[in-house]
């Protein structure tokens, strides 16, 4: 086997390609060695390999030939190695690689993939039924968003040529990404969803064609929304349906929706957020005091003010017409927008003074600008200094367009065969039909002992405080119909039905609890003690206080019951303005009990204490805990104390203490430790989340021969169906598990939640200083608020976050547009739903769509819900936020222990940590399958 030598650059630039040729030098340097004849030499097979944790693996795809062409993209800068190898024949070469970082954002290339995430090959007729998923790889973007348009192609050629194919865009909102770490972003679009797109395609036909003919031809472009750089992707060809197509939707804004009128003089408004100089375009200097940062792309070079003679001016007087004076590179007929602003070297701020768009003749050019009193005063009026005041200007420029390849569409093209399991494609499940079994096929007090008796026990022991017996007791019936009074809202029947079974199952995914807060924090055990003196297991003459046997885990029915005390908060006890924050101690093996000379052996998995806060700030205080306790005697028939035989039982507080007994004070202690013995076995203990919530109820029960149950409406569920129920029917991911976690940590399930941010000052060594808040706003009831009304009071900064999930302004802004949302509608539950299942993880983060509905990986998805969502930790290793020092410097930043993606900039922090959206997440897919 010879040598082969791999001639290239073994330090390429990320997003620039290379050349790589093949030689073999050391055969050339024997002179025994016979030269071969160059049409004999075999071809070259290349490949990339790179190194991971446990080893190479392959990464990208194969090449052939003497000289093969490569590009780097962002994610290499993230391998722990790289090495070309060349193999030709029986010879063999490799070449290590260490890809740098660019100088210069852009966007490499745009690729075209079926609902399967395959690449569509070229040429490849697709079907109007289709799903396309458009990815942009990019360098230097990370965080940056990007803008996907769909168009229809009727010029000549590929490439995309916006003066032929103006009216040929068939989403007029385009479908927004962020980059990710690995310098991707993704948009899907789905074809049936464009009923237009045929119209448009038909509208209009290439120049010298008759007609559109078997097929259309579509593209994507990408746009960076602040850098203004565009990439297309390669056209593809779609089918063109011979049936007529649906009347096109209307693709407009929806009426009504202007911008919010300025208030009267009279009126005083809140301070509106001054705008600021984008960080990555060219600034100059006029004055002296001014700041100067140069064109990252290199395309401005210098921008001055200049008198008529073209004489550089250092400062000017109010009133005089002077000229801004622009040398760039390459920039001739480009559009710029020029932008004037005030640099208060005092508050160090920046005002925006003036603001103009051109289009630039040459390499030099002249804007006219006249220096009027109006802009002093402006500047005055942010409390700049009156006698003298310092320039700068700022170009922005749009100077890069690519295309992508054609993707051809016509009518005889089979739809995309999607791969067994979800896709990206939404699959309609078959409506089951539910019939009234008169009370046939009912469970109630003439049922005989079951499981599913005993799982009814347990997951409603919230409901009335049962215990898990697998009897179907006057305790079982009384906690049905406070079930069916307090959840449901139907009549009472104290009978389960498929429809109590169904509303079960709900109940679980809204309202979730995490075991792991309970986990024992001695750091000698596993979380849940080692099993130790198993001799005292079941032994009746031990008190359970004192019996040290450690119990494999927390008992489910004490976790159930934290269910059941969130919706109760949420609901019926909303007027208190309570949540529950965490679980603050939930196992404590004989080790920690030892450490810190305890005796009582509730917490060996029998008992919980939680915090309780306020819905505006997580301060646990006695007086809140009573209030819990309270609504645990209320709804739970808990008591007081340990004498009563199978019930919850409290730990008494300060107002009802006796003598020097043990108190809870700012927490809620409650436990099982009056249960009988056949209710503390080894099985009611859990260690993890999937055992706390149990199989899907339905499931179980079809599993367990109650398929007649299952299928049975007893005539109250279907007439009097919940609000909440029909909302999850409509939108499934918005009431999973996944989407009801969200809504948990950011919102206390609320879909009136309000807040806003205010400015307040603090003093720090007798300076003043400035920091910004968040404050609970509790006088707008969104649900009965049209969305116009909500975008103006956002606009006015009297909202900033509203909603079960939190939609910021920008937001609430961009969702209106992409879902052609009516502004004069109410932003009611139904709408916010229909923002998260269809805008928020489908459009704005398709990442979390893509494995929910796909074979997308749930670490992205993991990834996306924490960009969008601050209370969402970030898996240990990735980048977060960056963060800017007061000299504008940008600091790279990596989750270090799932902290939020905005971590450090004062308003938020994490509350979920990675492994709890992760496990929302498989959980929420494997329910919907």
């Amino acid at each position: 086997m010879g040598k082969l030598t791999i001639i290239g650059n073994d330090k390429p630039v990320i997003g620039k390609q290379e050349m790589y040729s093949v030689t073999t030098i050391n055969g050339w340097l024997n002179p025994l060695q016979p030269i071969k004849n160059p049409l004999q030499i075999p071809k070259a097979h290349w490949e990339v390999m790179v190194q991971t944790k446990t080893g190479w693996r392959k990464g990208g795809s194969d090449k052939e030939g003497q000289m093969v062409p490569y590009i780097f993209g962002q994610k290499s800068l993230f391998h722990k190695g790289i090495k070309i190898i060349v193999r030709q024949g029986e010879d063999y070469g490799e070449l290590i690689v260490h890809p740098q970082r660019a100088k210069e954002p852009k966007i490499t290339r745009v690729e075209l993939l079926d609902a399967n995430y395959k690449p569509i090959p070229k040429g490849k007729k697709l079907s109007y039924k289709d799903t396309i998923i458009a990815r942009a790889y990019c360098v230097e973007m990370f965080e940056m968003n990007i803008a996907f348009t769909l168009w229809e192609d009727d010029a000549q050629g590929e490439g995309h040529k916006p003066t032929v194919n103006a009216l040929n865009k068939i989403n007029p909102v385009p479908v927004l990404s962020r980059v990710n770490e690995k310098g991707m972003a993704e948009a899907v679009f789905r074809l049936p969803f464009y009923t237009m797109a045929v119209m448009i395609a038909n509208a209009r036909t290439a120049s010298g064609d008759k007609n559109e003919g078997a097929t259309h031809e579509y593209y994507v472009t990408a746009d960076v929304v602040s850098k203004h750089i565009q990439k297309a992707s390669p056209n593809i060809n779609v089918v063109n349906p011979t049936h007529n197509p649906e009347p096109p939707r209307k693709r407009e804004v929806p009426k009504g929706h202007t911008p919010s009128p300025a208030k009267p003089k009279t009126t005083p408004t809140p301070a509106k957020p001054k705008p600021k100089p984008d960080g990555n375009s060219a600034k100059f200097p006029v004055t002296t005091g001014g700041k100067k940062s140069d064109d990252p792309q290199g395309k401005i070079l210098s921008a001055e003010f200049v008198d008529n003679n073209g004489n550089r001016l250092h400062s000017s007087k109010v009133g005089t017409a002077v000229a801004v004076k622009i040398t760039a590179k390459g920039m001739k007929n480009k559009k710029v927008k020029i932008k004037i602003w005030e640099e208060d070297n005092f508050s160090w701020t920046n005002d925006l003074i003036h603001e103009k768009d051109c289009v630039l003749v040459g390499d030099t050019s002249f804007v006219g600008v006249l220096l009027t009193k109006e802009m002093f005063d402006k500047a005055k009026e942010f409390g700049t200094d009156s006698s003298r005041q310092d320039y700068f200007i700022e170009v922005i420029h749009n100077d890069t367009s690519v295309n992508s390849a054609v993707m051809p569409v016509s009518a005889d093209a089979e739809p995309t065969k999607v791969e067994s399991g979800n896709s990206a494609t939404m699959v309609k499940e078959p409506k089951l039909e539910s019939k009234n079994c008169g009370g046939k096929y009912c469970i109630d007090k003439n049922s005989a002992p079951s499981e599913l008796i005993r799982e009814i026990n347990i997951r409603l022991a919230g409901f009335g405080g049962n215990v898990p017996t697998d009897k179907f007791t006057d305790r079982t019936e009384r906690m049905i119909k406070q079930f069916q009074r307090d959840y449901m809202k139907v009549p009472e029947t104290g009978k389960v039905c498929g429809n109590v079974l169904k509303a079960i199952d709900e109940f679980s995914n809204k309202y979730s609890v995490n075991i792991d807060e309970g986990k024992c924090p001695c750091r000698k055990c596993t979380g849940f003690g080692k099993g130790l003196y198993p001799e005292e297991k079941n032994n009746a003459k031990i008190l359970e206080k004192s019996r040290k046997y450690e119990y494999p885990g927390i008992h489910r029915s004490l976790l159930w019951v934290e269910k059941a005390i969130k919706f109760y908060l949420a609901n019926q006890e909303k007027q208190i303005g309570l949540r529950v924050g965490k679980i603050n101690s939930g196992y404590r093996c004989n080790a920690n009990n030892k450490i810190n000379k305890r005796h009582s052996t509730n917490h060996m998995g029998k008992a919980l204490d939680i915090h309780i806060y306020k819905l505006s700030d997580s301060i646990n205080t006695e007086k809140n805990a009573d209030k819990v306790r309270d609504v645990l005697i209320k709804y739970t028939d808990a008591k007081y104390r340990w004498k009563d035989h199978n019930v919850f039982a409290l730990e008494p507080s300060s107002r009802n203490r006796i003598d020097e007994e043990y108190i809870a004070t700012t927490w809620v202690h409650y436990d099982v430790r009056t249960f009988d013995l056949e209710y503390l076995k080894d099985e009611y203990f859990v260690k993890d989340n999937n055992g706390v919530n149990g199989e899907n109820i339905i499931a179980l029960a079809n599993k367990l021969g109650y398929k007649n149950t299952c299928n049975c409406s007893d005539g109250t569920r279907k007439e009097n169906k919940t609000k909440e129920s029909k909302k999850a029917d409509k939108y499934k991911w918005a009431h999973s598990k996944f989407g009801n976690l969200i809504a948990k940590v950011e919102s206390s399930d609320d879909y009136n939640k309000c807040n806003k941010t205010e400015k307040v000052a603090y003093k720090v060594n007798g300076k003043i200083k400035y920091k910004r808040v968040v404050k609970v706003v509790n006088s707008v009831k969104v649900v009965e608020t049209t969305i116009k009304e909500i975008q103006k009071k956002q606009a006015d900064k009297d909202l900033f976050a509203i909603g079960r999930y939190q939609l910021i302004p920008e937001t609430l802004k961009s969702a209106i547009l992409s879902l052609s949302l009516d502004i004069n509608k109410k932003l009611d539950e139904e709408t916010q739903d229909k923002i998260f299942d269809d805008y928020l993880i489908k459009v704005k983060r398709p990442k979390i769509i893509g494995y929910l509905e796909a074979n997308g990986a749930v670490e992205d998805a993991m990834y996306s819900a924490a960009q969008e969502w601050a209370s969402i930790g970030v898996e240990k290793g990735k980048r977060i936020s960056d963060k800017l020092t007061k000299s504008g410097e940008k600091i790279i930043r990596y989750a270090k222990n799932g902290e939020s993606y905005y971590a450090g900039d004062g308003l938020n922090r994490a509350h979920v940590n990675p492994e709890e959206i992760k496990e929302a997440l498989i959980n929420s897919k494997n329910d919907n399958k």
